[in-house]
């Protein structure tokens, strides 16, 4: 079990450090591209017309990725003016339990239209016309699929919680 246990740690730090990466370089690329246009709009020696279909590719890898890291770090938005108040009681174990079978059951439904979305996309892009939008649309799924694989930990997680804390934070 030992075994299995540290395939998985290790598996998620590798997923961890290409998402980081991807993020890091799509921004990066970002950057680069708005300076390059901002350039060339004073000094017209190129013309960058798919400027925009890139910025919106690199957006979405970022939004997409970067929530999937988010998820895996529990470092996502969450409101938790009620589940302060009860955590460490039995109620509050089950509304842990019941709210992250919630955030499986979507991450689940995201990757799976997210998936269906990517096969039916047949068109190509605008500007960059080599480029099928199914690529662009690639990493829905893809990311929707790890975050519910760590939603799937967090409902362990969560069941394993005792069902009394012993000392209730303040």
């Amino acid at each position: 079990m030992n075994t299995v246990l540290n395939l998985l740690k290790g598996i998620d730090a590798i997923v961890s450090k290409v998402t980081r990466f991807i993020c890091i370089a799509s921004m990066m690329i970002i950057f680069v591209m708005f300076l390059l246009n901002v350039f060339v709009r004073f000094v017209p020696i190129y013309n960058f017309t798919q400027t925009d279909e890139w910025t919106q590719l690199f957006l979405v890898w970022v939004i997409f990725f970067g929530a999937q890291e988010l998820v895996r770090t529990r470092g996502h938005f969450i409101v938790d003016v009620i589940t302060d108040r009860i955590v460490g009681t039995p109620a509050g174990k089950i509304c842990r339990i019941i709210s992250t079978i919630i955030e499986a059951i979507m991450y689940a439904t995201i990757c799976y239209y997210g998936f269906v979305l990517v096969c039916r996309a047949q068109s190509y892009m605008l500007t960059i016309t080599w480029l099928q939008k199914k690529y662009f649309y690639m990493v829905i799924p893809v990311s929707a699929f790890f975050m519910t694989c760590y939603s799937l930990r967090d409902i362990v997680q969560a069941v394993k919680m005792p069902w009394r804390a012993e000392n209730k934070p303040t």
